[in-house]
């Protein structure tokens, strides 16, 4: 099966920051309007033709952006549970700020999204997002080509890349 994973355009987290929307509150952030811009852009590419179903994350910036491909082509569109961003904490309760989560992530990273007995923070590791994502590429194992809109974080798992821009795609074969 192919699959093409898309990261999802700029987010904007203006108005979840305003609301003092904090954990998983912030995933509640619209594309700004680039952001948009993007996403439509990335649906004019041909690979589309060949897509058969559109899947996309639960978080906001995910769904505007695989609605903005869903526009330009008639696909189906499933959202998915499993194609969410990292957790960099699990209990969902301990991290209150962007700079927590991004304290989170640098130490996620500086432990190569391995776990270890000093660590600060309850994060999710880079073989528990591979674990989640595979089980709902597996659901799909029917189907020739399907695109995945995801976060870089879930993309990076599949392919040694380091930098993903925003609404960037990335292929792979299973």
């Amino acid at each position: 099966m192919k699959i093409y994973l898309i990261r999802h355009g700029e987010p904007d987290y203006g108005p979840v920051t305003n609301a003092g929307y904090t954990g998983f509150g912030r995933d509640l952030s619209p594309l700004t309007k680039q952001g948009v811009l993007q996403a439509q852009h990335c649906a004019e590419q041909p690979i589309f033709n060949e897509v058969q179903l559109i899947l996309a994350s639960p978080y906001t910036r995910a769904l505007q952006t695989a609605t903005e491909i869903v526009r330009r082509h008639n696909r189906p569109l499933q959202v998915e549970l499993g194609l969410h961003e990292w957790y960099p904490d699990k209990s969902g309760w301990q991290i209150k700020s962007g700079h927590q989560a991004m304290a989170a992530y640098d130490e996620y990273t500086a432990n190569h999204g391995q776990t270890n007995e000093t660590q600060t923070w309850d994060y999710e590791t880079s073989a528990d997002i591979r674990h989640r994502v595979q089980a709902v590429f597996d659901k799909y194992q029917h189907y020739q080509c399907i695109a995945c809109v995801t976060h870089s974080e879930v993309m990076r798992q599949f392919g040694d890349w380091r930098r993903i821009g925003y609404c960037e795609v990335k292929m792979i074969q299973q």
